[in-house]
């Protein structure tokens, strides 16, 4: 789709949620609300984004600069309403733009429903488009009444309904889009003069009739789209809302959750078919999974690519690779940028981090493996350290080749190179390299003294 703008209204103060923290920046699950407007606009195919910041404006462009450098920013110093903060994007409008317009406190709108909303608008050839739902409690919400044709003739907000208005069940969902020309215009037209003094966004579909346009509506087809985020509740009816859609995709892809409520899943993560998630798992960020895995329960996988046939019992990974055949845990910890090959074996309490542990390698117990390169067919006893960090606070590698046994309650002190097939004794502290096909011991000759206890 071409000249296709978004503005996203993101600088309000979000009182109601009680927090130093910007309400488009809570995190719905894994992801901050204003993540999913942005997604979804892209998705959309909508790259030209600009978002309207005021309050603490400085957090929002922050994180938002991290996920896309494209992204515009305009600052609305006043918040004087949501026309205002629409006009404070005035410069970024051309005449010829279809001109989307969003709340980034509503991260469940879908790309698909924002394609349709554009769509609708082109081949009804209107001035815009107002989103609008059906819901069976209208509550406070504006009300939609249409014409005769079916297009829009006014939004009329609660306090304003007279009682057959008040009766229709049509609301407006806060989300339109306007041809960037007719946008321009309706501007200048805009004025203040209501109960609250502030500059309405309501206001500019009917200075666009005014203009001699039609202005239509164009019905959501799921209304679990429509919540939006202005308190700590409806933060959470957001998330169950969006973890529920996603439960529901992945087993109707052939996973198995087996609590599905209590069964946590980024909408970003990809699961591969049969394979068994237990309850108190927490999937986030794009993780990759694939088929015939058993994951929990009590698992935490973070932004990982795990292959398939693996098991990952009640640990944490975070960032990392594990091939296929692997056993992980219980209560593994998977450090950052790790990259496990496949049939290897990190068990019970053992913590890996920034290692390459080669197929078939065993880490099973009470270990800790970091900055290190681990080769095929080592096992690692219990109770081994590669002691990574000198005095100095520098970090060092540890390099172990094919084959090579490290005893239990060794330390490796780094950098050191234990060779191919070598082996080192138990209880020792390595601090030189054991060659290949060597055995290493580095510990005192056991010293007994007899009658030690006297009575």
């Amino acid at each position: 789709m071409s000249n296709l703008k978004a503005i996203i209204l993101a600088a309000g103060k979000g009182t109601r949620m009680k927090s130093e923290l910007p309400k488009v920046l809570h995190k719905i699950y894994d992801r901050c609300a204003i993540d999913y407007v942005c997604d979804a606009c892209e998705g959309a195919g909508i790259d030209n984004i600009n978002i309207i910041v005021g309050h603490k404006a400085e957090q929002i462009v922050e994180h938002v600069k991290k996920r896309n450098e494209n992204i515009k920013f305009c600052y609305q110093e006043q918040q004087l309403g949501t026309g205002h903060a629409v006009m404070q994007a005035k410069n970024n409008i051309n005449d010829d733009d279809i001109v989307l317009v969003i709340n980034g406190d509503q991260p469940l709108i879908s790309s698909k429903t924002i394609k349709s909303m554009i769509s609708f608008c082109k081949q009804g050839n209107y001035g815009g488009v107002v989103l609008s739902g059906i819901v069976d409690f209208p509550g406070s919400l504006g009300r939609v009444i249409r014409d005769d044709n079916g297009n829009l003739n006014r939004i009329v907000e609660k306090k304003d309904c007279n009682e057959d208005e008040e009766k229709i069940k049509e609301v407006n969902i806060g989300v339109y889009c306007f041809k960037g020309k007719l946008l321009k215009e309706s501007f200048d037209k805009l004025d203040d003069n209501n109960a609250q003094n502030e500059y309405y966004i309501t206001d500019i579909p009917m200075h666009i009739k005014n203009a001699g346009y039609s202005f239509g509506v164009c019905a959501i087809a799921d209304m679990s789209e429509f919540q939006g985020i202005n308190s700590r509740e409806e933060l959470s009816l957001a998330t169950c809302t969006l973890l529920n859609k996603t439960r529901k995709l992945h087993m109707a892809n052939g996973v198995t959750l087996i609590d599905p409520a209590n069964t946590y899943i980024s909408i970003d993560a990809k699961i591969g078919r049969d394979t068994i998630i237990y309850p108190g798992t927490n999937i986030q960020g794009e993780t990759e999974i694939g088929q015939n895995c058993i994951i929990g329960p009590n698992s935490h996988i973070i932004s990982s690519k795990i292959g398939n046939n693996v098991t990952i019992e009640t640990s944490k990974v975070t960032e990392s690779t594990i091939g296929d055949y692997c056993k992980i845990g219980p209560f593994a910890h998977i450090r950052p940028n790790c990259n496990i090959s496949k049939k290897c074996k990190v068990g019970s309490f053992a913590e890996t981090k920034n290692i390459t542990l080669g197929e078939n390698s065993k880490v099973p117990h009470l270990i800790y493996a970091g900055d290190s390169d681990i080769g095929k067919n080592v096992e690692i006893a219990c109770g081994v350290i590669t002691a990574n960090m000198n005095i100095n606070w520098e970090k060092n590698k540890t390099v172990i080749e094919d084959g090579a046994f490290i005893g239990c309650n060794s330390t490796l002190l780094a950098p050191v190179k234990i060779g191919k097939d070598a082996i080192v004794g138990a209880g020792s502290v390595i601090t030189e390299d054991v060659p290949q096909n060597a055995l290493g011991i580095a510990r005192q000759k056991q010293v007994v003294k007899e009658n030690y206890k006297k009575n």
